[in-house]
């Protein structure tokens, strides 16, 4: 129990102080208010233990459970049924299920904590799950493959520079869009990453091409790519392009991008610690950042999925995957 871990060992109320009082009372002939009193306890106390000791020797002087025997007031498994029920079907939170069930709010939660079903935000969407989290023993054995679409900064420097309503800045600047095409390595982490100004099938291709020349010399065989199911990765260019570097294609299931979270974790790190972690005054400017920051996450910044290891060393430490 809490009492032995946080008190001295022959505090009173441990197991050692109560067989020291009770020895007073058995063994000595101490009254049972001359240990209270020298105990500092009161005198029910010394004569619970006292008979506790008796009946059952030295186990009854062990701390016993507080849980009650009956809990009338226990919530009843067909309620407990009826809250899972409600959150995969409506994926409603905890106070709105306490309101249609009747329960307290604090209650709902507690079942939903007890099925691993947490809160909202921490479960699949689709089906308030608790997301299941995978990785690959070796890199190489799949790359998870996407595009980010992000705003071009307008030369002079876009709202986030001279704040949304300023005359510097007069609405949508024409400086249309950059595509991020990225491939990181599901067991490592590890990052090869382009800016382009489209995600057309050829672009995506000749991507591929270079991506996989990159693991490669990396000592990275690329065994199996996962993607969407945009249209330039159903396209015959890119089928091709795995084809000529002996690699599998595999898609995500429609509507489903937790599937190739991977990448789309990628994508948060990318725009929190590069596209928006300053304000920019063009895109040229920003684009000359790029190529550090890739480095910078490859290199030196550690992910705690890895253990708080950087993509490079967790490469170093393992292997990467050959073809059979």
């Amino acid at each position: 129990m809490s009492h032995a871990r946080t008190q001295h060992p022959n505090a009173v109320l441990t197991p050692n102080g109560r067989r020291r009082m009770v020895a007073c009372v058995i063994e000595n002939g101490w009254t049972i208010e001359a240990a209270a009193e020298r105990f500092q306890v009161d005198a029910k106390t010394v004569r619970k233990w006292r008979d506790r000791f008796v009946a059952e020797g030295e186990a009854g002087l062990r701390d016993r459970s507080s849980r009650p025997r009956y809990s009338p007031n226990k919530t009843s498994p067909r309620r407990r049924r009826q809250v899972i029920r409600l959150r995969k079907r409506n994926r409603w939170g905890a106070s709105h299920i306490a309101h249609e069930t009747g329960l307290a709010a604090s209650t709902v939660q507690t079942i939903l904590n007890d099925a691993g079903m947490g809160r909202l935000d921490t479960g699949d969407r689709a089906t308030a799950q608790p997301v299941l989290r995978y990785q690959r023993d070796r890199p190489g054995e799949l790359i998870h493959v996407d595009v980010k679409k992000i705003a071009a900064i307008p030369d002079g420097g876009g709202w986030r520079l001279h704040g949304r309503g300023n005359d510097a800045y007069k609405g949508h600047s024409g400086a249309g869009y950059i595509y991020i095409h990225s491939a990181i390595d599901d067991r490592t982490r590890l990052v090869y990453s382009e800016q382009h100004r489209n995600e057309q099938a050829a672009t995506a291709a000749n991507f591929w091409r270079r991506a996989a020349h990159w693991f490669g010399l990396a000592g990275i065989d690329c065994q199996r790519v996962l993607t969407d199911n945009g249209a330039c990765y159903r396209s015959r260019l890119w089928h091709t392009a795995c084809a000529d570097t002996g690699t599998a294609v595999k898609k995500t299931r429609p509507y489903r991008p937790q599937t190739n979270g991977k990448i789309e974790r990628f994508h948060r790190i990318l725009l929190e610690e590069w596209a928006y972690i300053r304000p920019w005054t063009s895109e040229t400017q920003r684009a000359t950042y790029y190529a550090g920051f890739i480095h910078f996450y490859n290199h030196h910044r550690s992910h705690g999925a890895l253990g708080w290891a950087t993509p490079t060393s967790t490469l170093r430490d393992n292997p990467p995957a050959m073809h059979s």
